[in-house]
């Protein structure tokens, strides 16, 4: 990834239809914190193909006193299983560090945006990501798992957040899902 500009790339032109932050704390071996910050979980409407594109964002992010240094190394987003994306960060917005890849798990269901090391620690935030989409509705049943590394140890420690807003399939999708499903369980009786 390398980042995209609105100038660049204007089907990320939206308007914004919500911007929930969600709070974070990730825990040390101790029960100490070793991060805090909050997750910005924006959804936007295209305003050029009415579709709408999911902008995470990891801000306000704070090392504990005392505590070993940290990293983010990544930022796992679940939901996305039956949604065609187009991923990238913008670089023309808040933040001041993007990952240096996006990848999609085997079962399409997840997005994994990897940050190389030293690229974001407190107090730097991430820029927006455009997580462009063919979806037209969304619902906050989605997953967050934010990983850090201690620079000191290599440890990794993590925290996941529920209630992050994730396309909803469209209903044709959906039913077509369902009848498969049933003839295929039909067949397995018969078999």
């Amino acid at each position: 990834m390398s980042g995209a500009t609105l100038a660049a790339n204007p089907q990320f032109a939206q308007l914004n239809v919500d911007d929930s932050v969600r709070p974070f704390e990730i825990l040390g071996n101790f029960g100490e914190v070793l991060l805090s910050g909050n997750l910005q979980d924006r959804v936007g409407r295209s305003n050029d193909t009415g579709t709408l594109i999911f902008g995470p964002r990891l801000k306000d992010l704070q090392g504990a006193p005392f505590a070993p240094d940290v990293e983010i190394r990544a930022l796992f987003l679940s939901g996305y299983g039956d949604t065609f994306t187009d991923v990238e960060y913008r670089t023309d917005g808040l933040g001041d560090a993007g990952p240096v890849a996006a990848l999609r798990s085997f079962d399409a269901d997840s997005l994994q945006f990897a940050y190389s090391s030293g690229s974001l620690s407190p107090p730097d935030e991430s820029y927006f990501m455009s997580v462009f989409t063919d979806a037209t509705e969304f619902a906050p049943v989605g997953t967050a798992r934010i990983v850090v590394q201690n620079t000191v140890s290599g440890e990794f420690f993590e925290t996941t957040l529920t209630g992050i807003n994730v396309p909803v399939p469209e209903p044709a999708a959906a039913t077509l899902l369902a009848v498969i499903g049933v003839v295929a369980g039909l067949r397995s009786s018969r078999s």
